[in-house]
């Protein structure tokens, strides 16, 4: 008669996943793992603080013993690629924050000469309706057959000049 098969050991696919690796690393098979495979499985399995420094020792032990080649650095190229053209990338985008600063800053005084240019405005409308009022009171004046007074007519003249300064500022 047959043999029953044997149980089968479950096991989490982060475990298994190490294994197949340590397998694959050591050059071993499934079917017949080596000691020095088993305590590395067994170090692995095992929750260790600094396991980056252990695994880095135990590959320098295993280089050192001529189980595992050193490994030459093919991918420093391209990570050399890869970073050469992240740092030209960086320099077109400094050159680019530059330009833009420089064209924020004329844009911001830019926008500050035309606040001031239409406050002026504002005060020339405002010296507009002023001098408009000054000529209806001397043309109420006169409608009713009087000369105007010396203080309307030295507000009228006031607030001439007063546009013309304002206008004068606006011009220049």
């Amino acid at each position: 008669m047959g043999q029953a098969p044997l149980p089968e050991i479950r096991t989490s696919p982060s475990d298994r996943y190490r294994e197949g690796a340590q397998r694959k690393t050591l050059g071993t098979s499934e079917e017949s793992p080596s000691k020095l495979a088993i305590e590395l499985r067994a170090l692995f399995s095992c929750s260790v603080p600094h396991t980056k420094s252990l695994e880095s020792r135990i590959k320098e032990e295993l280089i050192a013993q001529g189980l595992l080649e050193s490994e030459d650095r093919p991918a420093e190229d391209s990570e050399d690629e890869v970073l050469a053209e992240l740092r030209k990338r960086q320099a077109e985008l400094k050159a680019l924050s530059a330009h833009n600063r420089t064209k924020k800053h004329d844009l911001l005084r830019l926008a500050k000469e035309e606040v001031s240019r239409q406050e002026l405005r504002q005060r020339v409308r405002m010296a507009d309706n002023e001098v408009m009022d000054a000529f209806r009171k001397i043309m109420a004046a006169r409608q009713k057959k009087r000369t105007p007074t010396k203080k309307e007519k030295d507000q009228a003249w006031k607030t001439l000049k007063e546009r013309e300064s304002i206008l004068k500022l606006l011009d220049g």
